[in-house]
């Protein structure tokens, strides 16, 4: 793939939409894309920078280059307020290093964890691989960094708060604001698509 975004995003300029909505899976391709935007001035054209929370990472060089106020929505903010949050980022700087921020893998990564530490106490160590699985779909955290989350026992997928979010200054670094909150949020094709065969 080609991470001169340049000439797109002047064919965005030239076109004069209110807002640009991007998908980017790849860290590279992330920081192309908000480059591009920002040295093109899209944002003082007016365009909005719109898109899934994995647009805009923690890390600030990425934010920092867009120049723009982009409103996004995503399941985790290291920069949320809640209680569990602090502590879990304070822990990942205390570990990592005072620059280090936690992202959504790592928030994955904590709640997994969780999860397999409560299959194991409930069962005293005596694991079950039956009693485990069961225990794992019905999986409850109220104070997981990312919000409250369970397992929906019928689709075993994560339920989980979902956030609007936008890139804002808070103490002199860049961070993803949370905003707005939709709760207990599940897959949408799913429920859509409940008739379905899985």
């Amino acid at each position: 793939m080609n991470p001169d975004f340049v000439p797109y995003m002047q064919r965005v300029k030239d076109a004069k939409p209110d807002a640009l909505a991007v998908f980017i899976r790849r860290a590279r391709l992330q920081t192309a894309v908000l480059k591009a935007f920002g040295d093109l001035g899209l944002s003082k054209a007016g365009v909005k920078l719109i898109g899934p929370g994995d647009v805009t990472t923690t890390r600030s060089g990425e934010h920092g280059r867009c120049g723009a106020r982009r409103a996004h929505v995503h399941h985790y903010s290291a920069a949320a307020t809640r209680p569990a949050n602090q502590a879990f980022v304070a822990a990942w700087k205390r570990d990592y290093g005072a620059n280090e921020t936690p992202n959504f893998v790592a928030v994955g990564g904590y709640d997994g964890m969780a999860a397999i530490m409560y299959a194991i106490r409930e069962q005293k160590g005596k694991l079950d691989p039956d009693r485990t699985m069961e225990l794992l779909k019905n999986f409850k955290d109220p104070n997981s960094p990312r919000g409250p989350i369970p397992i929906d026992p019928a689709t075993r997928d994560i339920v989980q708060n979902e956030y609007l979010r936008e890139v804002r200054r808070v103490g002199g670094k860049l961070a993803n604001v949370e905003i707005e909150t939709w709760h207990a949020v599940k897959d949408p094709w799913k429920e859509l698509n409940k008739n379905k065969s899985r």
